[in-house]
């Protein structure tokens, strides 16, 4: 039988990793009482990671708290990182990077031609040095990356290339495992019963995962992917033993923790459905929540949608991880303003 691990126990675990200062913590953990009433089921909270501060906030933050210093203290002196021209990540990397003054050059698929706005246009404001590659070059945007990193080996320059690393991977968990330890206090502090958090399929909720089992916790996860290409058994749960192995700890998250959606993602990432445009207008209007168009959004249709099939129980208390991605809302600009839908 696993020994359960007390808060301060668990805490003193992630405490053997450098971090710094970088988000805005505690962030709010809110009810929606509106959201609630429209749908007529279980209480549904919010757990505000969209106000981690750090250029328009979102998850990231908390993970940047460790990858920064990993960083800076093995000696690199520019970051690449590949992501697409919409990208949250892109977005909140520029903005750690320049927080530890390291250069940072961005290399975005598909991203040629596009209009500067939402998080392209945060990139920019930033500072990141652009690399808009066409449909033609995104297909091989690592072979791209690659050769960028050993023109700067050939400069001299000791450059961190996000992707070839195992250890960003892992760090985000780290951040939701200190952000596990939070939310337990802030749902004591509630009163909350038979909790069930549900968000996007990734680090973040396997971070709390690990968390609830570290501290014998009974809450329930939901996962919501949001495209096809990125399977979550590479992505994530091959690497339950590397998060278990760096902090240490009895447990770790498996598969079977947490339900898996897979059925709202639509035609794929960057594409919103209009079941996600009419989930970003519902929370929008009920509890003036506003979530985006390729991660929240997707995840707020399939909270809604569950609710109204019957997916939660009655007495359970549905927690919504606001994972961020506020800039992106402006990129979909024209879809989300067509919305004709009653809301």
């Amino acid at each position: 039988m696993t020994q359960h691990l007390t808060p301060d126990e668990l805490q003193s675990h992630i405490d053997k990793l450098p971090r710094m200062d970088i988000a805005h913590l505690p962030t709010p953990l809110e009810e929606m009482p509106r959201l609630t009433e429209r749908l007529g089921g279980p209480d549904i909270w919010i757990k505000r990671e969209d106000m981690t501060g750090l250029a328009y906030g979102g998850n990231k933050a908390r993970h940047y708290e460790f990858e920064m210093p990993h960083v800076a203290e093995e000696g690199y002196d520019v970051m690449i990182n590949i992501m697409d021209y919409h990208s949250n990540n892109a977005r909140m990397t520029a903005a750690a990077a320049n927080k530890i003054g390291m250069r940072y050059i961005l290399v975005l698929r598909n991203a040629a031609n596009r209009n500067v706005q939402g998080n392209l246009l945060i990139d920019k404001i930033l500072g990141a040095e652009l690399h808009l590659l066409d449909e033609y070059q995104s297909g091989d945007a690592e072979g791209y990356a690659t050769k960028l990193k050993e023109e700067l080996e050939a400069e001299g320059h000791k450059p961190y290339l996000i992707q070839d690393y195992l250890f960003p991977r892992i760090v985000g968990m780290v951040g939701f495992v200190q952000a596990g330890i939070e939310l337990k206090e802030q749902i004591e502090a509630a009163n909350l019963k038979n909790v069930h958090i549900i968000g996007v399929a990734g680090r973040s909720l396997c971070g709390f995962i690990i968390a609830a089992k570290s501290m014998g916790l009974d809450w329930k996860f939901t996962g919501v992917t949001v495209n096809y290409d990125v399977p979550l058994k590479g992505y994530i749960f091959e690497h339950n033993k590397d998060i278990q192995e760096l902090l240490d700890l009895p447990v770790t998250f498996e598969q079977s923790d947490m339900r898996v959606l897979d059925q709202y993602v639509g035609e794929g990432y960057g594409v919103m459905t209009a079941q996600v445009n009419e989930a970003i207008h519902i929370a929008a209007q009920t509890d003036a929540i506003i979530c985006d168009p390729n991660y929240t959004g997707t995840a707020m249709a399939a909270l809604i949608d569950q609710v109204e099939e019957g997916g939660f129980s009655e007495d359970e208390t549905v927690i919504f991880l606001h994972t961020g991605g506020l800039p992106a809302v402006f990129t979909f600009a024209d879809q989300l303003a067509a919305f004709k839908g009653k809301v």
